[in-house]
């Protein structure tokens, strides 16, 4: 284009051409996928958290006036150490990552003390953040979680002790001990324990009391030693939740009278569940399994073991467990048309030795088509999405860590109506597949678990953890479901769990069922409930397929009632229930801080415990340890496609090409 002559002069000619050549080459510079590598240096500065326990006893037990002065001095030192180029952050047990915008606004009013929780919020939030030291703000009574002092943390804790290790002069009420579980018609002890400091020789009422009105009363002396015990013998004739409230009443010149009285919740019932557990040959998951539901009261198990046993079917069964059952040699074969003919709820156990094209003719919940002689090795893991008995927060961790076991290959088909319990994970790959199910929309309700290796995830959660909790209550709560049956009914309203904290938000759930027991959605449910006192709420919400049900947030301490109703199909359905809302006043049981323990954390992090008047000190120290900022540098490689700054050279180039010809002449 520029190599003849034209209007431009040679240089121009020469400009225009360097310019399209460029314009061009860049263009097919594309074709490369060229990208830019850039590093780019960030400075850290040292952090500093200030962990304030806003736990009710710090509040309770620590002046007014030393407390406010205190976390002034504090909110006064952290500006300080901000200009020295320390960047300070506040934190408390408030829920979440929101961290305080002043010590001094804080409100004393967490239920419980977990100190551990505290220092490890702030590592887990800054650990990557040049995590300098932390502060630790207390009185060191610790009620909650793992114990600090053996515990290793990420940057060195100063603690400043708060509160008052002086006894004080106070009756308490240390502790209620009491059977949960209880049966109607039978007399059973609530023994409290009281502790007192200063009253040698005074006589104190100690009060049991039911909806608001003592039903027994005991007159003890105070004796030397400092403690005693008083047992009442209470008699429920009649099934249901119960609270009971055991009361010292306050003497005069007592320190507090906060810890005076304690709660008692507990349940009546009319005897216990009667558990089969039937195997076709010894194994080691009966073991597993017996061990397991004999920690829940309520069960009562009986274990055969074909063909050298069979079951008394002396009294009705509640649920029964068959392991094995149906079997390819025909071990309990007629047990199980008995319990079948019977409507018992089943919870099916599969292996090697299951007659499959048996099983699928129950009916229960999952069927596997052409069954093979190999096996996959899968790991168990937690549908989240699975609503009808609540798990421990640590369940989904724990869970992941048990063994794979054997599942037989094949194709398993999941029924209408069956919920999962649990997945099936292949190595790392996590699938859709059934490993735990229940089946509710059946005349009798069933479960069924693909595999006879559970006995393996006892024995490691027992080795890893001391103690194979989660096992034993998610096998309990699956038998339990089954056991506690709904007896078709159409509506069925419950809560998420039998007893609440007064900290927790209180929810139900609801199903809702169709004439042939499938379950149905899209129904609006009315709740009236009755608090301890009489008081009633009405609430209302929509049954929705994966909906959270009703949330009623946090509430008072007692039993609640509740009725709830429904319209489905045309016809009006209701249910009820009742739940525990429980106080456990932990926070005022210790008006004497523990310094102790806060010297030990301080030893174990090489530092020194402070008191709220040498905050002067702690600064000195804090400002001595020189913390150091963290120069980083971050590599970052980006597309050259994806960078705007390219395309506006090329833009320029042909613009100043465009413009250059225009201004001097056309071709």
């Amino acid at each position: 284009m520029y190599r003849k002559g034209g209007p431009w002069p040679t240089g121009l000619r020469w400009l225009l051409a360097s310019l399209r050549a460029l314009l061009v080459a860049l263009v097919c510079f594309l074709l490369l996928e060229p990208y830019t590598r850039r590093i780019r240096q960030e400075e850290v500065k040292p952090k500093v958290v200030l962990a304030l326990d806003n736990s009710q006893s710090v509040g309770l037990f620590t002046s007014k006036e030393n407390l406010t002065r205190t976390l002034q001095g504090l909110d006064a030192l952290a500006e300080r150490l901000s200009e020295e180029g320390i960047e300070v952050v506040r934190q408390s047990f408030q829920e979440g990552d929101t961290v305080l915008n002043s010590l001094a606004a804080a409100s004393f009013r967490a239920p419980v003390t977990n100190l551990h929780g505290l220092l490890e919020k702030g590592d887990r939030s800054y650990r990557n953040q040049n995590l300098a030291a932390t502060v630790l703000i207390s009185d060191g009574i610790h009620n909650q979680g793992p114990t600090p002092t053996f515990q290793t943390y990420a940057a060195p804790i100063y603690p400043i002790a708060l509160g008052d290790t002086v006894p004080k002069r106070d009756v308490v009420l240390e502790e209620v001990q009491y059977n949960k579980i209880n049966y109607t018609g039978t007399s059973f002890p609530v023994m409290a324990r009281v502790r007192h400091n200063g009253f040698n020789g005074t006589s104190v009422n100690v009060l049991l009391q039911e909806n608001g009105k003592t039903v027994q009363r005991k007159t003890v002396a105070l004796p030397r030693g400092g403690s005693f015990e008083a047992t009442f013998q209470v008699t429920a004739a009649r099934p249901g939740k119960k609270h009971y409230e055991v009361q010292v009443q306050p003497l005069t010149g007592e320190f507090t009278n906060l810890n005076n009285r304690r709660h008692a919740y507990l349940e009546v019932i009319k005897g216990k569940l009667k558990i089969l557990v039937a195997a076709a040959a010894p194994h080691p998951d009966i073991k597993a399994l017996r061990s397991a539901l004999l920690t829940n009261p309520l069960l009562d198990v009986e274990v055969v073991l074909g063909p050298f046993q069979s079951p008394s079917f002396k009294t009705p069964y509640d649920a029964v467990v068959l392991h094995q059952i149906p079997n390819i040699n025909g071990v309990g074969s007629d047990w199980l048309r008995r319990l079948r003919s019977s409507n018992v709820p089943t919870f099916y156990i599969l292996g090697a030795q299951t007659d499959y094209n048996a099983f699928n003719t129950l009916q229960a919940g999952v069927q596997l088509n052409r069954p093979s002689p190999q096996y996959d090795e899968v790991q168990p893991l937690l549908n989240n999405r699975f609503r009808r008995f609540s798990t421990e927060p640590i369940a989904q961790t724990r869970i992941k860590s048990w063994p794979p076991t054997a599942v037989t290959f094949g194709e398993w088909n999941v029924s209408g109506g069956s919920e999962v319990v649990l997945f099936q994970q292949v190595g790392s790959v996590r699938t859709t597949k059934p490993l735990l199910l229940y089946k509710a929309t059946s005349t009798t309700p069933s479960a069924v678990l693909l595999t006879d290796g559970s006995w393996q995830w006892r024995l490691t959660e027992a080795a890893d953890h001391g103690t194979s909790q989660i096992y034993d209550e998610l096998m309990t709560h699956v038998v339990q479901l089954l056991a506690n049956r709904r007896n078709q009914k159409r509506l069925h309203v419950y809560p998420v769990k039998d007893e609440f904290e007064v900290s927790e938000g209180v929810a139900l759930q609801a199903d809702v069922f169709n004439a042939v027991q499938e379950e149905i959605f899209g129904q609006d449910i009315a709740v009236t409930l009755t608090h301890e006192g009489g008081k009633q709420t009405r609430h209302r919400f929509r049954h929705e397929q994966g909906g959270e049900g009703l949330r009623l947030g946090n509430l008072p301490a007692g039993v609640y009632r509740y009725t709830a109703s429904a319209r489905v199909e045309n016809q009006n359905y209701t249910d009820n229930g009742e739940f525990v809302v429980q106080e456990q006043n932990l926070e005022s049981l210790l008006a004497v801080a523990d310094h102790g323990l806060l010297h030990q954390i301080a030893q174990r992090s090489e530092t020194r415990l402070y008191y709220p008047t040498q905050l002067a000190q702690l600064e000195q120290d804090l400002l001595k340890a020189k913390f150091k900022t963290v120069l980083r540098s971050h590599e970052e490689e980006k597309d050259l496609l994806e960078q705007p700054w390219f395309y506006f050279l090329l833009l320029g180039l042909a613009c100043s090409e465009w413009a250059l010809r225009r201004f001097f002449g056309t071709l």
